[in-house]
């Protein structure tokens, strides 16, 4: 069992019976997962915030079935229906009978015109309904057991990641051990020569799942968390077949994710790193670098931002080096939760000219992703021309390196070249309603663009 496993269980929040969680990429993997809270003690929530919660809920969603609540709200049965209770002598529902004449009937619940106005006065704060968020030092908790740097990359993982990329043994042996570190990672080099690629595969080389919350709770405020854009769900199915409910085998408050990667560009700037509430809705949505928890957060182009590389370092420098980030809420109230992410920069600029050397030092591994030499560009040569179809025997080989590229002076290897030169190849083919080749005279003629573009 993992170190975060383990740590759940010292918690007692461990569930007997497992789950198997499956993921198309990989093998089938049996995993324990945190039992769900069977009471609203267990949730970390007050019962009025969980109270407002149900009202809502039944408000905007027409709900009146337990079951029905229970399965929005992320919570069991039980501490629904001891909700149900607490609001129908609060008058704020009437039960309005059963449905079904089973054994395994429910009763249905309907809002009074006093629950009507307790949930739209409860809107007014915070529109937010159905699963109920995690409390912050659940989450922070939670955060810290399942650490990135639990996760360590063999060089068969990263190899197999970076079969589609042909990149040096030295390049290759400096990126595994710098990822390993967990630490900042400074990608710096000429521009075209796989930067951003590099980054991108090390994003898919991480394979562990981890928990990410619905939404985080801050006192009465909603920290939207889950986001489709940064987490990939894992589909999951109950072990054996007794039947179990879902609610009874783990915290459904949680999607079981793989490791999520944020990959920012040149709009980032410094107030995405703040929470930001909406005055519409009342919540707050979680800056980007606090949704990459426990996986990695990509800085593409820097240097490229509006605020200079050395602001946005300035703002990281804590965070990097203490792994604690300090967010700020409306209200001046301040939270403290894990910098639990490893931190990529990839800049075509020399390292120097960003920042200075107290924010140089926080960057603990920088790798220079040269142009390629010219045993790894025929390769990538080569490489390319399989992939897309295009037929390269050994005297167009021999026309592109010696002619092209051996007769100007200005000419450098770089590795984005022979895409862009056969894609260029295919489109002139194309027009012309030939087949797609290699020949001197298209080659000529996309090379020129090509010298155009520099």
């Amino acid at each position: 069992m993992s170190a975060f496993w383990s740590k759940f269980a010292d918690w007692g929040l461990i569930e007997p019976k497992m789950i198997i969680t499956k993921n198309i990429e990989r093998e089938s993997v049996r995993t324990e997962l945190p039992r769900g809270p069977q009471t609203i003690a267990e949730t970390g929530l007050s019962r009025n915030f969980l109270l407002d919660l149900l009202m809502k809920t039944m408000l905007r969603h027409g709900m009146e079935r337990p079951s029905m609540i229970s399965e929005a709200m992320r919570l069991s049965p039980a501490i629904v229906v001891d909700l149900l209770e607490d609001a129908k002598n609060k008058a704020l529902v009437i039960i309005i009978g059963e449905l079904g004449a089973s054994m395994a009937s429910e009763m249905r619940y309907r809002l009074t015109e006093k629950g009507r106005d307790w949930a739209n006065e409860a809107l007014e704060r915070s529109t937010w309904t159905g699963p109920a968020p995690v409390p912050v030092q659940q989450f922070v908790a939670t955060v810290r057991a399942q650490t990135v740097r639990n996760e360590q990359l063999t060089e068969e993982a990263l190899s197999r990641v970076f079969a589609n990329l042909t990149l040096s043994d030295d390049l290759m042996h400096r990126i595994g051990p710098a990822v390993n570190s967990g630490a900042s990672i400074l990608l710096y080099g000429p521009p075209g020569n796989g930067k951003s690629s590099i980054a991108e595969a090390v994003c898919m080389a991480f394979q562990d799942n981890i928990l990410v919350p619905h939404a985080v709770s801050v006192g009465q405020d909603i920290i939207v968390f889950f986001d489709p854009v940064v987490h990939t769900p894992v589909p999951m199915s109950a072990s054996g077949d007794d039947g179990l409910r879902r609610a009874n085998l783990h915290d459904d408050r949680y999607v079981l994710c793989r490791r999520p990667h944020a990959i920012v560009g040149g709009e980032l700037s410094l107030d995405k790193f703040d929470l930001a509430r909406n005055p519409s809705n009342g919540l707050y949505d979680a800056p980007l670098q606090l949704k990459a928890s426990g996986g990695l957060f990509v800085v593409d182009d820097f240097g490229r931002q509006r605020q200079s590389p050395q602001a946005l370092i300035n703002r990281l420098i804590v965070p990097l080096e203490s792994g604690v980030d300090h967010l700020v809420l409306e209200s001046g109230r301040k939270i403290e939760v894990p910098f639990d992410t490893l931190v990529i920069f990839a800049t075509n600029f020399e390292p120097r000219s960003l920042m200075d050397e107290a924010g140089l030092r926080r960057l603990r591994h920088k790798i220079l992703v040269d142009r390629p030499d010219r045993k790894t560009f025929v390769k990538i040569l080569v490489r390319t021309a399989r992939q897309t179809g295009m037929e390269l025997d050994e005297e167009t080989l021999a026309y592109i390196m010696f002619d092209l590229y051996g007769q100007n002076p200005n000419a450098r290897f770089n590795a984005f070249h022979p895409r862009f030169l056969i894609e260029q190849c295919r489109s002139i083919c194309s027009y012309q309603n030939i087949s797609p080749r290699l020949s001197p005279e298209i080659l000529d003629r996309a090379w020129d663009n090509l010298m155009r573009a520099h």
